[in-house]
């Protein structure tokens, strides 16, 4: 990316600095406000180019605050891939304001705009961050906002604060930790020898030669010392919310991705991360309401380490118990806590421009209406808590012979479509394709393997097929750019010393 020279002097004298006023960012209350303020020759190029996900310039003013030189661009997982190979633009985005120049909104240096994939209720994640939260459990901001781009009307999103330094200063009061983020195959399975690399955690902040991940992991192994290593009670209340849940696009899934492990003074801890397929929307609904709580995952517990690590031990199964219990109760105004939830988003819904989803699809899904496999949310929880109930009270086996669930990679699918084995990504995964977030590898035309029933071509985006050509990039002028941004800074570190 190159920044015209026109814009140099600007970016010198505002390094650092939106404004003045402060603004609430994440508002649970009411629906925020995000422009994406962009040259339309790149945003077309974006949409053109969606796996490349190449940071684009744009100026952000999120809740009325403008926040120039703000990097841009699509991303996603799954979601990514689908919306490509669909006739959909509804991409969700990623915001770092400090792509170009040091600056943040409000102390956040990074945004995800989720495009609420895969979500007829548009209320998975928001509802599984809100139960999470309630549990004691250390989550990201997050709140509804209206996305436009250049002033017209985008979609209805879900803003969600990035797991980055930010978040960690907030959560843990220091960021000087190490952050891994489990990407696709991340089961913490340990094989004598292994690289870090060939966890699949990547590593987002901190140093790989001063952490314990792979001590963590042959430990877990010989279930020896786990404790040295793991803040095991932040792993019981989320597993204990996730399985309620049956949100089972997570470790305790099939991919086993979609977490993050914070390491802090030599102690990992288990952080949430993606939840828009909870609430039975991963695989078959039907299935996940009886989900047995003591092997509360796709494919045997023993492919999941830490989860049969810790429901091997009595004294943590039962903790583990009290706080399913804990969140039965939490649960025991969901359905008030929907309508609210209805009420304060039912209008941004129906005026939604690139929904995946028709308004009366949303009105069912937040109810008791199936919608292309996924559970209406209310019934699905109405029916799966009474189910854990039995289960607690005896009423019900709890535990069979820990073989979990068949395993789905999406509503109908069959276990082979995205079985994992010996650590190995699901058939189409591709680990190195994406180190930020895994994109599996699709034919031209085709839906992702494991991903058939997504929803694809949905209503209102036919014909958003834009075209532009990539730009090479002039590398004389960036090094040019550069050396004088570089010098600028200087300058200004050195007359600010000679101003003090």
């Amino acid at each position: 990316m190159t920044i015209g020279t026109a814009s140099l002097l600007f970016i010198i004298l505002h390094t650092g600095t939106v404004s003045a006023e402060e603004i609430t960012v994440f508002d649970k209350e009411q629906i925020s406000e995000v422009n994406i303020e962009i040259d339309e020759e790149d945003f077309e190029d974006m949409l053109e180019n969606p796996l490349e996900e190449e940071y684009k310039e744009a100026t952000i003013t999120y809740n009325g605050k403008e926040i120039p030189y703000t990097g841009v661009r699509v991303k996603g997982n799954s979601s990514l891939s689908s919306v490509a190979n669909s006739d959909s633009d509804r991409y969700s985005f990623k915001l770092k304001f400090n792509e170009y120049i040091e600056q943040d909104l409000e102390g956040y240096t990074k945004i995800s705009l989720n495009n609420n994939f895969a979500d007829p209720s548009y209320m998975r994640e928001y509802l599984t961050y809100e139960m999470m939260e309630s549990m004691g459990i250390p989550t990201p901001e997050y709140s509804y906002v209206r996305v436009s781009v250049n002033g017209e009307l985008y979609g209805f999103y879900l803003s969600v604060e990035n797991i980055e330094e930010p978040y960690l200063e907030k959560s843990f009061g220091s960021a000087a930790g190490n952050l891994f983020k489990g990407e696709t195959g991340a089961s913490l399975t340990w094989e004598d020898g292994m690289s870090i690399e060939e966890t699949n955690l990547t590593q987002k902040v901190g140093l790989e030669t001063n952490t314990g991940l792979l001590d963590f992991m042959e430990a877990l192994s010989k279930e020896e010392n786990v404790e040295d290593y793991l803040d095991v009670d932040s792993y019981l209340r989320y597993l204990a919310v996730s399985t309620v849940l049956a949100n089972m696009d997570s470790y305790q899934g099939n991919f086993s991705h979609n977490y993050y492990l914070y390491e802090q003074d030599g102690v990992f801890h288990f952080l949430p991360w993606d939840h828009n397929m909870s609430f039975g929307g991963m695989g078959n609904g039907g299935d996940q309401i009886s989900m047995l709580i003591d092997e509360p995952t796709i494919g045997a517990v023993s492919e999941h380490p830490l989860t049969e690590f810790v429901l091997s031990n009595e004294d943590y199964k039962e903790t583990y118990h009290t706080y399913i219990q804990q969140t039965i109760k939490e649960l025991d105004t969901f359905e008030e806590r929907v309508d609210q939830l209805q009420e304060l988003i039912s209008d941004d819904v129906k005026k939604d421009p690139t929904a995946f989803y028709t308004y009366d699809e949303f009105v069912a899904n937040s109810g008791t209406g199936a919608v292309d496999g996924y559970p209406g949310i209310t019934s699905f929880i109405e029916q799966r808590l009474a189910n854990v109930q039995q289960q607690l009270s005896g009423q019900i086996p709890s535990y069979d012979n820990g073989e979990g669930l068949s395993g789905q990679g999406a509503p109908g699918n069959s276990r082979e479509e995205g079985e994992r084995q010996n650590g190995e990504p699901p058939e189409g995964m591709n680990q190195e394709q994406n180190q930020d977030e895994q994109i599996p590898a699709v034919n031209e035309g085709e839906p992702p393997v494991g991903m058939e029933n997504m929803p694809r071509g949905m209503p209102g985006m036919e014909g958003n097929t834009a075209a532009a050509p990539i730009q090479k990039k002039n590398m004389i002028i960036i090094a040019v750019l550069t050396a004088v941004l570089l010098a600028a800074n200087i300058f200004i570190h050195l007359f600010r010393r000679y101003r003090k």
